[in-house]
């Protein structure tokens, strides 16, 4: 079974009717031996808020030492988003197993009209999988109510409601006290039930539960809740009170309903671990959740919010109000079963409108919207069919103190916010096989893509659009003498699909052309495209080195006495400072000063010693004629050595440190960002990848979105796929061999290959600096725009040998070919 018939099994069990009750996901259960009876199990049952609880709980946990696992619905793009251990997606591999053990129990109860139903089958998933990863705790979002729901086939440890108010009154009652006593249900046997409910609903929960452990703002709650209001651009401040103390922290979500959601999230934590003040901030700064006030950038403030009700747009018109800005530009679509002119009535009143329909067919028209925001008496409202040309109008109508809010669906902000994080992903294909590869992997049924194959020996660019935007461009792509081949995966219910273009760079800038001025946001493509290839596009923007034609040189500075390769030699400042001082003079670009190893079993270094060992050295190499960057994984110490004269932050991390984009941002410093699990890692810690570079591209694509939200612009934000971290030997060569994928994410590209372990398994020493000069040869030819190296005249000569080959190959080549 291939991964695509897998998802499309999965998903075309949507044609069954929701169902009250467990025995059904039990039973599903019971023919995988119960995979389910290992964990701790969390259960986030509530009206609303249950989503975000549900993701501070799992954050804060996971900075403990827990294997934690994490299952919410619904998804943005992608089936494998609702399923999560330790921050990773399931993997594709993962769902076609677990479908395939499952397919014939699902036939034969099908045929006796007792199938489960696409909820059950996919909770089922994901407690096969948390037992399968055998996580310590798995934290599970209620579907609907608590008492029938799928998530209730286990036995919590800890649980809570969030809040209650009247919905799916059809299936859970007609009154709160009704919804109450159905989400009640999920209280734990042995610990409080956790609460935010209020008045009737709060009587009811006490009297099903029993103990329980109220949550709000009231002196008479047990845990205290305040919210403080913005304190940054991606940033709200809230405390905390219950019976240990006063807790401040800092949550990436905006609004006071979030505080009183982080009041739950730090109770259930503290029931289940004990954990410390400082853990329990840093966890909960960390609970980015996208969609849910999403504050994208600030030059016009733009919102990203999936309110779908009149009482979730209140709430967003109550925390923009804590805002500064001039006009309001809304981006609106919705469902054609919502209260559009309840939800107009409650958002704030905009100066211009554009109301616009998302790609699913459950949507509203845009010219009914729009008749019910007129009446609401919005400023200008005008309508546009794609979100994606509605949302590009509003943010080039807006100044540069205005705000954008799009709102009305996560169907609508799901396609809005592709604006920041779809990749267009340039393939190399040099042969048959190769382009076959590319095809497969974007999930082209097998017959597609042997057919298709041929075609793809030339230009290949693998994007993931809407589904009416991949009819278009097949239809353009063949009319021009290309191909363009769709997904097999046809049933996602986001409506996105991966497509795969294959054709001469000149038969893409005819398409580009073709694409501008066409509707549902094809023409904002083309423009992406063009940028991919880099075809059509004007010249500019900062100069560093990798703005530059070719590949910059990056020189390795330990100033430590335990990193693998050199440590020791450059402890003294003296030492470090002569060879910084050699390293420019032999073609370094910039160089690279570190004090904390990341060898496997290294020690951490507390950022006092940190601080010690660098910025004596940083001050005195300041003004040599190159960049000085600060290997470190501490904001704290980031901040000392940009004081000190460092010009570049390098996170080995990817912003585990949650402040560390912040203060890349406050000094306008480059920021490296490292795909890295876990820094220092241990042999045998490699994850399970589908494709080692599409999932580090993945994974990379929102450590990415998080800096520019802080405020850099993505040529000042530098990705480092990270050969060495939790990478085996085979997926390291694989990264290198196709460097120039990682360029789909916007962002200057830097390979850390320098006498890496994986040149000793191709038969040469570990220590190996002829193989490194030859990964260097490879990287810099594939695209890469920095190569971090120890041995900087040989690898400097390498770089400058493969620049050579390429600009004469620029001279004499026809680019069109």
């Amino acid at each position: 079974m291939r991964y695509d018939e897998a998802a499309n099994f999965l998903l075309d069990l949507r044609r069954f009717s929701p169902r009250a009750g467990t025995e059904g996901i039990a039973d599903l259960l019971s023919t995988l031996d119960d995979p389910h009876r290992g964990p701790t199990y969390v259960q986030v049952a509530g009206s609303n808020g249950k989503g975000s609880t549900a993701r501070m709980v799992e954050a804060a946990l996971r900075e403990t030492d827990l294997d934690v696992g994490l299952y919410t619905s619904p998804h943005f793009d992608d089936l494998r988003e609702r399923i999560r251990v330790n921050g990773r997606k399931i993997p594709e591999s993962a769902v076609t197993e677990y479908t395939a053990a499952i397919e014939a129990y699902v036939t034969e109860h099908a045929a006796a009209g007792e199938s489960p139903t696409f909820f059950e089958a996919v909770t089922g998933m994901a407690l096969w999988h948390f037992g399968e990863s055998d996580v310590d705790v798995a934290i599970l979002e209620v579907g609907i109510g608590g008492r029938f729901d799928a998530t209730s086939v286990v036995e919590p440890s800890a649980a809570c409601v969030t809040s209650v108010s009247l919905e799916h009154t059809d299936v859970l009652g007609d009154t709160v006290a009704e919804i109450a006593r159905e989400k009640a249900a999920v209280a734990p046997a042995d610990a409080p039930l956790v609460t935010a409910t209020t008045g009737e609903g709060r009587e009811t929960v006490r009297e099903i539960a029993g103990d329980i452990v109220t949550v709000g703002e009231s002196a008479d709650d047990d845990v205290r809740v305040s919210y403080e209001g913005p304190v940054s651009i991606g940033e709200a401040g809230v405390t905390i009170t219950d019976a240990s103390g006063t807790l401040d922290a800092r949550l990436p979500l905006f609004g006071e309903h979030q505080a009183t959601n982080a009041g739950i999230a730090a109770t259930l934590a503290r029931q289940l671990v004990d954990i410390d003040d400082a853990t329990l901030a840093r966890g909960l700064r960390k609970a980015h959740w996208p969609g849910r006030f999403e504050v994208m950038g600030d030059d016009p403030l733009t919102v990203l919010d999936g309110a779908h009700n009149p009482d979730a747009c209140a709430a967003v018109a109550d925390t923009l109000a804590d805002l500064d800005y001039d006009d309001l530009h809304l981006v609106v679509g919705a469902m054609n079963d919502k209260d559009h002119v309840g939800m107009a009535g409650a958002l704030p009143t905009a100066d211009h409108v554009w109301t616009c329909r998302p790609d699913t067919g459950r949507a509203e028209d845009e010219a009914a919207l729009a008749a019910a925001f007129r009446e609401a008496g919005a400023g200008e409202v005008s309508t546009r069919r794609a979100v994606e040309t509605a949302l590009d109008r509003a943010l080039a109508a807006a100044d540069a103190d205005d705000c954008v809010l799009v709102a009305g669906s996560l169907y609508t902000v799901a396609e809005a916010r592709r604006r920041w994080t779809r990749v267009s992903v340039p393939k190399r294909a040099d042969d048959l096989a190769e382009s076959r590869a590319h095809l497969e992997r974007a999930h082209v049924t097998p017959g597609g893509a042997w057919r298709m194959r041929g075609k793809g020996v030339h230009r290949v660019v693998q994007t993931h659009v809407q589904k009416r935007q991949a009819q278009y461009l097949k239809e353009e792509l063949l009319s021009l003498g290309g191909e363009c081949a769709v997904s097999g995966l046809n049933e996602q219910a986001r409506g996105t699909l991966d497509v795969v273009m294959m054709a001469t760079l000149a038969q893409f800038k005819r398409l580009c052309e073709k694409l501008d001025g066409q509707p549902y946001g094809l023409s904002i493509y083309a423009d992406e495209l063009r940028e991919t290839l880099d075809i059509q596009t004007d010249e500019g923007g900062v100069d560093y080195p990798w703005t530059d034609e070719g590949t910059a040189v990056m020189g390795i500075l330990n100033v430590t006495p335990d990193s693998f390769h050199d440590g020791g030699e450059y402890e003294a400042v003296e030492d470090a400072v002569a060879r910084a001082e050699q390293m420019v003079a032999d073609g370094a670009d910039i160089v690279d000063v570190g004090g904390e190893s990341t060898r496997p079993g290294a020690d951490p270094v507390p950022a006092e010693t940190e601080i010690e060992r660098i910025v004596p050295v940083i001050e005195r190499i300041a003004d040599l004629d190159c960049l000085i960057s600060v290997d470190t994984m501490k904001a704290e110490v980031g901040r000392a050595a940009l004081e000190a004269g460092a010009d570049v932050l390098n996170d080995v991390t990817g912003l585990d440190d949650p402040e560390m984009r912040f203060v890349a941002a406050e000094y306008d410093a480059p920021l490296i960002v490292m795909h890295s699990l876990n820094a220092p890692v241990e042999p045998g810690e490699e994850p399970e990848y589908d494709d080692v570079v599409e999932d580090v591209i993945d994974e990379l694509r929102e450590r990415v979105l998080l800096a520019e939200k802080a405020g850099l612009p993505r040529e000042k934000i530098v990705v480092d796929p990270g050969l060495g971290f939790a990478k085996t030997v085979d997926e390291e060569f694989e990264i290198l061999k196709r460097t120039d994928e990682f360029h789909a994410l916007g962002c200057p590209v830097l390979i850390g290959h320098s006498h890496k372990s994986m040149f000793g398994a191709i038969g040469g020493p570990e220590d190996s600096a002829p193989a490194t000069v030859a990964g260097t040869a490879i990287a810099a030819e594939r695209g890469a725009d920095v190569v971090r190296v120890h041995d900087v005249p040989e690898n400097a000569a390498a770089v400058r040998t493969v620049d050579a080959t390429r600009r004469g190959a620029d001279v004499a080549g026809d680019d069109d070919a």
